[in-house]
């Protein structure tokens, strides 16, 4: 199984415009592969979540399903901000793994209890192995009670 030994934003833009996806920020993951990994060169996704946090952080709840797994913050105060997400397959080839990797930062339309000023961004870390637990929600259906 593997271990996120580290996750760090490398490069955080002094400004960020709203509305465009040039605004990359980097963010390196370190990753410790366990030795039976790297025996049957294990594959692996990993999950980044970038979020601009009001407070208290948010507790994720992760629904995992390999190149698809979802996360769902529950706020115990104001509610994050979801800013971007990267998906990145890997494969468990050596023990430990350093990952630079770019994210386009989503603003979208900032809402009335919007900072204009600044963003406090943190990033949520997950990998997923190939084998392993997957998850999903079927879509609504509605029926009709007779009594």
């Amino acid at each position: 199984m593997a271990k996120i030994i580290s996750v760090e934003l490398l490069s955080v833009p002094d400004v960020i415009y709203v509305g465009d996806e040039l605004s990359d920020i980097k963010v390196t993951t370190k990753i410790q592969f366990h030795k039976m990994d790297i025996q049957l060169g294990m594959d692996y996704c990993l999950h980044l979540f970038v979020y601009d946090v009001h407070g208290q952080t948010d507790t994720p709840i992760i629904i995992p399903n390999w190149d698809e797994s979802k996360l769902i913050p529950i706020s115990s105060d104001r509610r994050d901000d979801f800013m971007g997400r990267e998906v990145v397959q890997l494969v468990a080839k050596e023990t430990d793994i350093v990952l630079e990797t770019p994210i386009a930062l989503k603003l979208g339309k900032l809402g009335k209890n919007s900072s204009y000023f600044s963003r406090k961004l943190e990033v949520f870390a997950t990998i997923a192995p190939a084998v392993g637990r997957a998850s999903k929600w079927s879509g609504p259906f509605e029926a009709t009670l007779v009594y």
